[in-house]
């Protein structure tokens, strides 16, 4: 009996899990950019002691470290929108990713160069555009790699290798730094970056029109006050865990660490996440998506709290582990709702209010931190982060019901 032949696409999808080759070739190159990403969000913290300041000058160093790392998350909350609603109406997403991409390399070189505190939130700031430009348009493209019944596969692949990315930056920055010094390690941040362009450049196609129509139609747009409290969540986890790095300064003094300890407490994090996120995922399908968001929320709120007595560089890497615990419990459930909840229409637009919330986290922790740390005491802001976690807790008890259930 002759066999018939195979279509090829059918069976590279076949070999990849049912899934488009080009999701794997895309989450690699996010891997690269955000090894970088990471790298450059735990040295820039510590680059900035040796800089000189004009308007600074007589700033707290906790706060200055708290203004670089807000310079970078306001940009990218107020960016990511405006992005993310012109691809959905230009269709067209590689462009962005790659627009990006060659912005992050640039900056990265530009680092490297310079000696003033000043131009670093300068180019912190446009750093910030430059993520929000890509964002939602890799976002808008993982949907369009899978279907349905791959999305929560397809999300978790992606999020795994961006949060190993993320997660490694820091350690390969601080063995870098201990032995070669900051403007080696900005180069090896614009290299990784170069990495990235060239494997979207050459291995990913410009996909065109709605990914997932099969979305069912009960499912309700960005108005369901569901999504907005996704978002707060969102905006608190990230707040929590961003907070740490106005303090980096001053835990390197407080506990007398040096760069590659206190990256490793950086990565804990992310690499406890990374870990926990499938068996977190295969729990939500379980117990529900809202009860592990729910979990992770109040898991963060003494953890959060905990960080301003950590006594000593092991204290300090284990809470940053449970809070990669408590992260895995809310991300992914999140961004599969956020996904639901778009109905399938103008994806990069809607599911950037999501992914706006965490980079408006990232903004507010350390600024928050820095400011409150600066000017009232040095663990305030560790109980008001807490409290605002605790907040968002109760936010999704009472607004976010279980997939499927609707009122009535």
């Amino acid at each position: 009996m002759q066999k018939l032949p195979v279509e090829p696409e059918k069976a590279s999808t076949f070999f990849t899990g049912g899934l488009d080759p080009q999701l794997y070739i895309l989450s690699l190159s996010k891997l690269f950019k955000d090894m970088g990403t990471g790298m450059l969000a735990f040295l820039i913290p510590l680059y900035i002691i040796g800089l000189d300041s004009s308007l600074f000058a007589s700033t707290p160093l906790v706060v200055k470290a708290g203004i670089v790392a807000t310079a970078f998350g306001i940009s990218n909350t107020i960016s990511q929108p405006v992005m993310g609603k012109l691809s959905d109406r230009m269709d067209r997403r590689k462009s962005f990713i790659l627009a990006g991409m060659a912005g992050f390399t640039i900056l990265s070189f530009l680092y490297a160069n310079t000696r003033q505190f000043e131009y670093v939130v300068l180019f912190r700031f446009i750093q910030g555009i430059t993520v929000g430009v890509a964002v939602p348009a890799i976002v808008a493209m993982v949907t369009h790699f899978s279907t349905s019944r791959t999305r929560g596969k397809a999300i978790g692949i992606y999020s795994s290798l961006r949060g190993l990315g993320f997660g490694s930056g820091p350690i390969v920055g601080g063995v870098i730094v201990s032995y070669y010094g900051f403007v080696s390690a900005f180069y090896v941040c614009a290299f990784l970056g170069i990495l990235s362009t060239l494997l979207i450049f050459f291995f990913v196609n410009e996909p065109h029109g709605s990914a997932h129509k099969e979305i069912p139609d009960h499912v309700s747009g960005t108005n369901d006050p569901q999504f907005i409290v996704l978002a707060i969540a969102m905006f608190m986890m990230m707040a929590g865990i961003m907070i740490i790095f106005a303090f980096l300064p001053e835990y390197k003094i407080m506990l007398n660490a040096s760069e590659l300890p206190l990256s490793m407490a950086v990565s804990a994090y992310v690499f406890v996440r990374v870990l926990f996120q499938t068996p977190m995922g295969i729990i939500s399908d379980r117990v529900g998506r809202k009860k592990m968001v729910a979990y992770g929320l109040l898991l963060n709120v003494p953890v959060v709290i905990g960080l301003g007595y950590a006594g000593s560089i092991t204290e300090l890497i284990i809470l940053r582990a449970v809070q990669g615990i408590s992260m895995a419990a809310v991300e992914t459930p999140v961004m599969a709702l956020a996904v639901e909840l778009t109905g399938g229409k103008a994806v990069g637009s809607k599911v950037s209010i999501i992914t706006a919330a965490q980079a408006g986290g990232m903004a507010l922790g350390p600024i928050m931190g820095g400011l409150l740390a600066g000017y009232v005491s040095f663990r305030t802001p560790f109980y008001l982060c807490g409290a605002l976690i605790l907040m968002s807790f109760f936010l999704v008890l009472a607004k976010v019901k279980e997939p499927g259930i609707t009122n009535g």
